[in-house]
């Protein structure tokens, strides 16, 4: 939503909407300004809302944009006020803003002037036809919690009578302890028992226990060196939660910038 209280508030949104146009566009912009006071050739300084002045292909433009946050719609005296500027300040373009729209006759004098009429309004679900804007997304959360569980060590291995022979007091806590299946990467021992525990669904909440037999699984000690495992006996509690997620596009939108004849948006303002 704009969320605009006045005028003002409604000018500066128009302001951030423009310098977010120009960024992308192939245009070398010199300023973007609001509530700004232009000398026309008459001599008289006038009050432009937001001025954009910018060059393209060498030659320097001038945009002036008047911005009316009104309930209803435009008349006929706003547009003529603003051909007055157009008139008094040279190698200008004019472009007149609203939240609601215009009467025909501002419609008529504008299109045959060349003032461009456009509505900076509230994002509104139709302005997502053909795309999609909401998208809710249910899911099961499965997790195993380890209550406990002990090892026995493979005595048999070389490796490991070597790891054990050097250091005869292995202490190694069970939070931290280290996996190592082969020669893969290390990881934490929750993971490999993530791996190794299989899920069932219809367990849920019961306490559960199995003893594993991994063929080359080692623990890695805080030295580096490596002891194998035997069998792990582990005690455990399956649970599950269901998750949903919704997403609404329009939630990111501020404002959208219509342009009144052709209804096209020409630009989203996002949050």
């Amino acid at each position: 939503m704009l969320d605009v209280k006045n005028s003002t508030e409604y000018e500066k949104v128009a302001q951030q909407v423009y310098q977010a146009i120009l960024a992308t566009d192939a245009v070398e912009t010199i300023e973007v300004l609001h509530n700004v006071q232009i000398t026309g050739r008459s001599g008289v300084a006038h009050q432009i809302d937001v001025y954009w002045r910018y060059l393209k292909y060498g030659i320097e433009h001038q945009v002036l944009v008047e911005c009316k946050y009104y309930k209803t719609t435009i008349d006929l005296i706003h547009a003529r006020n603003l051909l007055g500027l157009l008139n008094d300040i040279p190698n200008s373009q004019g472009v007149l803003l609203t939240t609601k729209g215009f009467q025909r006759g501002v419609v008529n004098l504008c299109n045959f002037y060349g003032i461009s009429l456009k509505r900076l309004r509230d994002p509104q679900g139709s302005d997502w036809d053909g795309f999609i804007q909401k998208v809710e997304i249910e899911g099961t959360l499965h997790r195993t919690e380890y209550v406990d569980f002990s090892l026995k060590i493979d005595g048999k291995d070389e490796e490991s009578v070597v790891t054990m022979g050097e250091d005869k007091t292995v202490s190694v806590n069970s939070l931290e302890m280290i996996f190592q299946e082969g020669t893969d990467s290390p990881v934490p021992a929750v993971t490999w028992l993530d791996r190794n525990v299989p899920f069932d669904k219809t367990q849920i909440n019961i306490p559960l226990t199995i003893t594993l037999s991994p063929p080359n699984t080692f623990i890695v000690l805080p030295s580096g060196k490596r002891v194998k495992i035997r069998s792990l006996d582990v005690q455990y509690v399956h649970s599950c939660r269901t998750l949903n997620f919704s997403f609404d596009a329009m939630d990111l939108v501020r404002g959208v910038l219509e342009d009144f004849n052709s209804k096209a948006i020409e630009h989203t303002l996002h949050h």
